[in-house]
């Protein structure tokens, strides 16, 4: 699974974004109810990744840009639950790194139970038209 997430990341643009979670539909009444496991890679500029892990479904942010100026890079950032429901935060260029702490969250948080009902879901970002 690390090989196949490393391999979905490869050239792909900024605003790409690679969820991982339970692969069945969730009524949105009742999403802020269930704990899940769940992760999420989002492909931001310059080859940086941000991974975010959570017990429950991670909303997408809504980012200003993908600029990465000022990150700290290849440090795990954590302070208990954070207001989106992360459990934690990692930007790191390394995408065998992202990509294992994802795999490494759903096994080690979620068991055997999250992997049989793991699903993927693949976002990309919307570009304007643009006159060329």
């Amino acid at each position: 699974m690390t090989t196949w997430l490393v391999e979905s990341m490869r050239d792909e643009p900024a605003g790409l974004i690679i969820d991982l979670g339970p692969n069945t539909e969730i009524p949105e009444d009742e999403v802020d109810d269930i704990e899940l496991v769940n992760a999420q890679l989002h492909v931001l500029d310059d080859g940086v990744v941000m991974v975010r892990r959570s017990h429950r479904i991670l909303r997408q942010l809504r980012l200003v840009d993908h600029a990465v100026d000022g990150l700290a890079l290849d440090q795990w950032h954590h302070d208990e639950t954070f207001d989106d429901c992360t459990n934690g935060y990692l930007f790191t260029r390394d995408h065998v790194l992202a990509a294992s702490a994802c795999v490494a969250w759903v096994r080690d948080a979620g068991g055997v139970e999250a992997a049989n009902r793991l699903g993927c879901s693949f976002d990309f970002a919307d570009e304007l038209p643009r006159r060329h």
